[in-house]
């Protein structure tokens, strides 16, 4: 069953700007790319909100699922900040992107999560952090302080 959400004014591009929340998770290890990814989409199906769609439909908004999640491995050198630049000036509200996850290698390896406000409210993306490193392999990733 697919749910639905009409809402008669979406925020402008402008103001939902601001609203994101990132996470730094810290590695006691090397990050295996291919468990990370799969950590990833399972939380991301277990949390459909990180792809609501937003079309709009008899002047007003509608919301379903079916977004995507943006993936990336950076190269050497590359900051958090730039990452999370880069993760927000990706998300589109009509195509349901509004999560993006990189891998920063390097001692330590380092992943950086993004995702909008409309995707992912505060107690939301609490459990999502929480999810992610449990299907990761619980303890081995961490969050940064």
């Amino acid at each position: 069953m697919t749910n639905y959400l009409a809402l008669t004014e979406l925020p402008r591009l402008n103001d939902v700007d601001l609203w994101f929340q990132t996470q730094v998770l810290i590695a006691d290890s090397r990050v295996d790319q291919m468990r990370i990814r799969v950590a990833v989409e399972s939380v991301f199906a277990a949390h459909p909100g990180l792809g609501t769609m937003f079309e709009p439909f008899c002047e007003k908004w509608m919301t379903r699922p079916g977004g995507g999640w943006g993936w990336a491995v950076e190269p050497p050198g590359v900051s958090v900040p730039d990452v999370i630049s880069r993760h927000r000036a990706s998300f589109d509200m009509s195509t349901g992107r509004l999560f993006a996850v990189s891998l920063l290698p390097g001692d330590p390896d380092r992943v950086v999560l993004t995702a909008s406000y409309l995707g992912a409210d505060p107690v939301s993306w609490r459990a999502i952090v929480d999810e992610l490193t449990t299907a990761y392999q619980g303890g081995v990733l961490t969050p940064a302080m």
